[in-house]
């Protein structure tokens, strides 16, 4: 038998191709540090930090914001150098006609002019207050001195059988706590004391004073203020009086001619108000 032997397989390879590979060869060589750096990387422990934003309280969202001219009845009224006028009407034993103009000072000062009127009674006050706010909390303190005329008799009765005539000074002390309800509305509970500084009545020919100060009673304002765009407020509220006879009636018909006729003895009743401020 004849001897086997392994011949090679001699494939020609075109130069190109051999080319080709070696060039792969040689990439492949150069990225293996690489790929072998990102491999460790890649197993190593990896730390995630979540980062998490705190949300604002809801009553702090420009959504609950307070108007930029502030309000009339809410203790810590209009902002610095804002102002507000105010028009309506409260029924305190007869309706009368309100009016009234605020500004703030800043630091929670605000200074305001006010008027109450029904023609036969006719009241100017002007005063300041000066307020706290703590979230939807607001609390102020406030004093006004105002002074009043009334005239019944020649004006609505042509007579001379019956001329009353009545002018008179107050100062009216107190305070004021409110609280946002809802983001467009605010609710004030504010108490006042009438303190009388003087008075008088001139009734046909008798005219009666009463030079000493007293105190006349108070009164206790529950009040709604409501803001839909952050503008223009309505406002509604109801109240409690207990004051003397001859407050806010500035005379007194059972008078018998001395200094101590003016009746001190205090009585209660309701009143309502509404208006709007501009």
């Amino acid at each position: 038998m004849g001897e086997l032997r392994a011949r090679p397989i001699v494939t020609d390879v075109p130069p190109t191709l051999r080319t080709g590979i070696a060039t792969l060869v040689a990439i492949l060589a150069s990225m293996s540090p690489v790929l072998s750096r990102a491999a460790d990387e890649a197993s190593r422990e990896s730390t995630v930090i979540l980062v998490q934003q705190t949300p604002r309280p809801i009553r702090e969202t420009p959504a609950w914001a307070y108007p930029e001219r502030g309000l009339t009845f809410f203790p810590d009224g209009p902002g610095p150098g804002k102002d507000r006028w105010s028009v309506g009407g409260i029924w305190q034993i007869a309706p009368m006609f309100t009016a009234s103009y605020m500004r703030g000072l800043g630091a929670g000062f605000s200074v305001d002019a006010r008027l109450q009127t029904i023609l036969v009674f006719n009241q100017l006050a002007v005063g300041g207050q000066w307020a706290l706010q703590a979230g939807p909390f607001s609390l102020g303190v406030m004093a006004h001195v105002g002074g009043f005329l009334g005239t019944l008799g020649k004006l609505f009765v042509a007579t001379s059988e019956f001329d009353a005539i009545g002018w008179g000074a107050q100062l009216m002390p107190g305070a004021q706590a409110g609280i946002q309800v809802t983001k467009n509305s605010w609710l004030t509970l504010q108490y006042e004391a009438y303190v009388s500084l003087y008075q008088a009545t001139k009734l046909g020919t008798l005219t009666l004073t009463q030079g000493a100060a007293s105190y006349a009673g108070f009164g206790l304002s529950l009040v709604m203020e409501y803001s839909p765009k952050k503008e223009g407020v309505f406002y509604y509220g109801v109240a409690l009086f207990n004051t003397a006879a001859n407050y806010p009636i500035w005379f007194n018909v059972e008078t018998g001619g001395s200094v101590d006729s003016f009746d001190s003895q205090r009585f209660w009743y309701l009143g309502l108000l509404a208006g709007y401020e501009f």
